[in-house]
């Protein structure tokens, strides 16, 4: 199964954007990748809640902006079916 997302809702926090949702993804699976508008994100979290999964088996995430369009990379090396998401950004 490659990295997925699923139930994906946007709303807003104030003044920030925030979209969330459910995540997947495989061992071997190429890093994933979400864009979102604007130049600037201040959170981006993606967990991994399966339940055998411990809390710190989270995946990396990195951030890189073009012109109004960031990008969130998720490194995940792991077999993931519960995942959760939320990015906050602006």
């Amino acid at each position: 199964m490659p990295f997925a997302t699923a139930n994906v809702q946007r709303t807003t926090l104030g003044n920030l954007k925030v979209i969330y949702g459910d995540w997947s993804g495989a061992v071997g699976d190429d890093n994933g990748t979400i864009g979102v508008e604007g130049g600037r994100v201040y959170l981006a979290k993606f967990s991994n809640q399966d339940s055998q999964s411990p809390a710190d088996n989270d995946p990396v995430t990195t951030v890189s902006v073009s012109g109004a369009v960031a990008t969130i990379t998720v490194n995940n090396r792991d077999a993931v079916t519960n995942g959760r998401f939320i990015i906050v950004h602006s």
